[in-house]
C-alpha cells in the first residue's frame, strides 16, 4: 500500500534536551542544535518508525489501498482518528464513507468495513484513508534506540570504515530495541 504524511510531527518522542544530555554537549552551547542535533532526533525517529511500522510522534497519514477488503491493515499504527474514507466509485465519482460503515482497531491500525462499497477496480488508487497516528506515550525501548542512533550518527557524521564493528554493534542493539515495539502481521 502507498502512503504519504500528509502533516508532519510537530514535536519529537525526544527533546533536545535529552539528545543534548546523552549526547554530553557542552551547556549553554547552542551551536549544533538547529543544524545537527535536531535533524538527527528526526532521522532517529524516522529511522525507528520505518523499521517498526509504527508512529512514534502524532503525523497525519494517507493511505492509499488498491482495493477494498474486509480489513485494511494501515501502514502506520497506533492509529489516533480516521478523518476520512474516501474513494472513486464505479460510475468515477468520488465518495466519502460515512464513519458508521467503518471500526477502526487503533492499536494494531486496521480499518474493519461493515460494508464494502462499489469502487473502480481498473483507477489506481481507487482509496484515501487519512488518518492521524502516533503514541500517547513512547515506550522505553525505542527512545533508547532513538538515543542510540543520535549518539552514534553525531559521533560519526560521515560514512567510516574505521570502528565498522562498533557500527555492527550499534544496528544490533538498535534492531534488538525496535523488535520489541514492531508491528507484526500475521
Amino acid at each position: 500500500m502507498n502512503y504519504s504524511i500528509a502533516t508532519a510531527p510537530t514535536a519529537e518522542p525526544v527533546s533536545l534536551a535529552d539528545a543534548k544530555a546523552h549526547l554530553r554537549t557542552i551547556p549553554g552551547d547552542t551551536s549544533e542544535d538547529a543544524y545537527v542535533i535536531a535533524p538527527l532526533i528526526t532521522a532517529a525517529r524516522e529511522y525507528c518508525e520505518n523499521i517498526t511500522g509504527r508512529a512514534f510522534a502524532a503525523q497525519t497519514i494517507e493511505a492509499y489501498p488498491d482495493r477494498f477488503a474486509p480489513i485494511i491493515e494501515l501502514p502506520r499504527s497506533p492509529v489516533i482518528s480516521v478523518t476520512s474514507v474516501v474513494y472513486t466509485d464505479a460510475d468515477g465519482n468520488e465518495a466519502t464513507m460515512d464513519a458508521g460503515d467503518y471500526l477502526v482497531d487503533g492499536k494494531f491500525g486496521r480499518i474493519a468495513f461493515k460494508k464494502i462499497p462499489s469502487f473502480n477496480p481498473a483507477m489506481l488508487n481507487p482509496i484515501k484513508i487519512t488518518y492521524t497516528a502516533g503514541f500517547e506515550s513512547v515506550p522505553r525501548t525505542v527512545r533508547q534506540a532513538m538515543l542510540l542512533l543520535i549518539g552514534h550518527w553525531y559521533e560519526n557524521r560521515e560514512a567510516v570504515v574505521v570502528g565498522a564493528v562498533a557500527a555492527i554493534k550499534i544496528e544490533l542493539a538498535v534492531k534488538n530495541l525496535l523488535n520489541q515495539s514492531r508491528a507484526w502481521w500475521f
